[in-house]
């Protein structure tokens, strides 16, 4: 909690209004974890300290350990805990009573299962699954027939898509960005490091400046 209470007012700054997918620094280079999604995200408290509290106070460690038979394997679009941390201090401002949480505890159990259920889709899909997206048109628009379309287990919808960047002036001569957009409620959704694979399935972490619950 240290860590995420010195580091959290910078990254405010510099992550808030970034939707491109960036990187977030986990210190390993392979995309694969020798565990399962549940060890993953505790064995680095630095990004996923306040996710993993969620996940307990939700009483879904069993979806994330992969041991629920409906669902071996999952996505997981991953908010980190700097998310977490300014949406706890954002209730505090509001100054709203039943809605003032201080810590993850705080938050009700139906409501922090609700808001981590947003963030999962079933089955494991990689960064290499997902469609391009028709660069004709916008993300959002009627016409576009490109990206790849989720429902996530909490029923809010999302649609995930590849697009290429351009490079020293040329287009489309860069590397394959992914970018992610929420139909439920109409905004990108800011991705970092996707395709972190553990044994139970794969995550796509979120950026430190992601609206925690606007997906």
């Amino acid at each position: 909690m240290k860590n995420i209470l010195l580091f959290i007012g910078i990254m405010l700054v510099l992550a808030a209004c970034d939707t491109k997918q960036t990187v977030i620094d986990t210190g390993v280079s392979s995309p694969y974890f020798d565990g399962t999604m549940m060890e993953y995200l505790r064995s680095d408290k630095y990004n996923w300290e306040l996710t993993v509290e969620m996940i307990e106070h939700a009483g879904l460690t069993d979806l994330f350990e992969g041991t629920v038979d409906t669902l071996p394997e999952i996505t997981f679009f991953a908010p980190p805990s700097y998310s977490i941390l300014r949406f706890l201090w954002e209730s505090q401002e509001k100054g709203d009573a039943e809605s003032y949480y201080e810590k993850v505890e705080d938050i009700p159990v139906k409501l922090c299962r609700e808001f981590i259920l947003k963030h999962v889709v079933k089955g494991k899909h990689l960064k290499e699954s997902i469609g391009f997206r028709n660069m004709s048109y916008y993300i959002n628009e009627e016409e576009q027939d490109g990206g790849t379309n989720f429902t996530c287990l909490n029923g809010n919808r999302v649609i995930a898509y590849l697009q290429r960047e351009s490079y020293a002036g040329v287009a489309d001569a860069g590397a394959i960005t992914m970018y992610l957009f929420s139909w439920t409620a109409d905004t990108y959704v800011p991705l970092a490091s996707p395709d972190i694979q553990p044994s139970n399935g794969v995550v796509h972490a979120l950026n430190y400046g992601y609206d925690f619950g606007n997906i």
